[in-house]
């Protein structure tokens, strides 16, 4: 565990600008942003003022307990026995705070991905003194910018994507199934020194490639098929998100006309992914170069996402409607090529890399070929 006193100290002051007495971290992004490793229950108290306190089970409290500068490590037995010292430890924070009993003192929770609904809830019925609210306020514009050390395992991460698509595309040849593809290409990626895939592995065959969240293909890979690969290793935590779209042999007119636009426009929304533009505004420089080859009815917006040590950070536009106007910073980093280009009952394309917002436009941390024929 490498504890980091220096953001945590950042995030309490955000906190107190924020009016936050204390945030509850209870899933796996924060945790390892703020603590430099990851638990199967992660578990922590960031007061707004003082040293961070963990939560964790009595087994583990000597190896937490040697990892602490300074804090506190709050041990259980029982969920029970959790439930009540947290609680005792809320009210304890306020009671220090001098904070007046209304309007209700705020304690922040991410409420993203991997944050169970049911602990929410049940944290907002054992305190009921509190008002729960997002902790988004206070980390996004924190983990929007990645520093050097973020980069370097983001761009390790690109390069085990590409390992594992390397392999899925030795395996497409038709009779493949979307299952054989996935499963060597996660055994590759994992060879490699990825922890796991933050999302599933996406391997669509035919009309499947219409999917924008796709699945494993129930049917086999037949000659003339597009097939779009999707692959999303972390290392240390840390997200990539490659995507590929490969046609079983000689594309016909209809796809060669979808692979093209695509590759038209990535450069073009990858020029404009400058320190001060948005989401909405790439849409619209994606939709003209769809508009001008008759394509825009099929438009999916939302062609970037933040990214890091979640799959989707902030701006997370096909999400969250008003992240299409949150300006992009200078170190984000984001994915270009999102969503998918699709014609219903036909299919789509998808091209999919990370980058990092500069002023002279978006640099790929790590390039990866795209090459859509495969020879069969």
């Amino acid at each position: 565990m490498n504890v980091r006193y220096d953001r945590i100290a950042r995030v309490q002051a955000r906190m107190r600008e924020e009016g936050l007495v204390a945030i509850v971290v209870m899933n796996h992004d924060d945790y390892r942003y703020l603590f430099g490793t990851d638990r199967a229950q992660p578990r922590a108290l960031i007061p707004a003022s003082g040293p961070p306190e963990l939560i964790a089970f009595t087994g583990e409290e000597p190896e937490l307990r040697a990892s602490l500068r300074e804090g506190r490590v709050l041990v259980f037995g029982s969920i029970g026995g959790q439930i009540h010292d947290v609680v005792g430890r809320l009210r304890d924070i306020v009671a220090s705070l001098g904070v007046p009993p209304t309007p209700k003192p705020k304690v922040g929770m991410q409420m993203w991905f991997d944050t169970p609904a049911f602990l929410v809830d049940m944290f907002r019925r054992v305190n009921p003194e509190l008002e729960l609210v997002s902790s988004d306020p206070v980390m996004d514009p924190l983990r929007m910018v990645k520093d050097e050390g973020e980069l370097a395992l983001m761009t390790e991460a690109q390069r085990i994507a590409g390992i594992g698509m390397d392999r899925a595309c030795e395996l497409l040849r038709p009779g493949v199934t979307a299952r054989e593809v996935a499963t060597e290409a996660l055994y590759a990626m994992m060879r490699a020194g990825a922890e796991r895939t933050s999302t599933p592995i996406y391997v669509n065959f035919g009309v499947e490639t219409c999917m924008l969240h796709g699945r494993l293909s129930p049917r086999p890979l037949e000659r003339g098929d597009l097939a779009v690969i999707d692959l999303t290793p972390q290392v240390e935590g840390y997200c990539a998100n490659l995507a590929r779209t490969f046609v079983a042999g000689q594309p016909d007119e209809r796809q060669r006309d979808l692979l093209d636009a695509y590759a038209e426009l990535i450069p073009a929304v990858r020029e404009a992914m400058r320190p001060g533009a948005t989401v909405a505004a790439l849409d619209a420089i994606a939709g003209e170069v769809l508009r001008r080859r008759g394509l825009e009815a099929y438009q999916v917006n939302g062609i970037g996402h933040g990214l890091g040590l979640r799959f989707e950070e902030t701006p997370a536009s096909t999400i969250i409607a008003p992240h299409r106007n949150v300006p992009l910073r200078e170190g984000m980093t984001m994915t270009i090529g999102h969503t998918i280009l699709a014609i219903p009952g036909f299919g789509g394309v998808r091209h999919e890399d990370v980058y990092r917002v500069t002023p002279a436009g978006g640099e790929i941390l790590l390039p990866y070929p795209i090459d859509p024929v495969i020879a069969t």
